[in-house]
């Protein structure tokens, strides 16, 4: 039961595409929630340390969904290297799990 489920960690520097992207997501129905959280980020990039202020979203999906989820964050993604970082979403709480399936279309 728990194999199916999973949450995606994306990073943007603009709000304006967070919120586009989030809902078409939510839209399409490939995702059941997402969490945005402002964050200042470092990291090193072609040898050089870079920061900056960046949105981290963080999607509740199943992951039959994360190719069309990657295809739509692929089309508003600015970065030449976008983060699409995967994680097993685990809950004993069943409600929880049957929410993301009510919400989210059958695939």
């Amino acid at each position: 039961m728990f194999k199916k489920y999973c949450m995606v960690e994306i990073a943007f520097d603009d709000i304006e595409k967070v919120n586009k992207v989030c809902d078409e997501l939510l839209d399409k129905k490939l995702i059941s929630s997402c969490q945005i959280v402002e964050s200042k980020s470092k990291w090193n990039w072609k040898n050089k340390r870079e920061e900056s202020n960046e949105y981290l979203i963080f999607l509740k999906t199943k992951k039959s969904n994360l190719k069309n989820i990657y295809s739509i964050i692929e089309e508003y993604h600015n970065y030449e290297c976008f983060e699409f970082a995967t994680f097993n979403l685990k809950s004993t709480n069943k409600e929880y799990l049957n929410w993301i399936d009510s919400e989210i279309l059958n695939k």
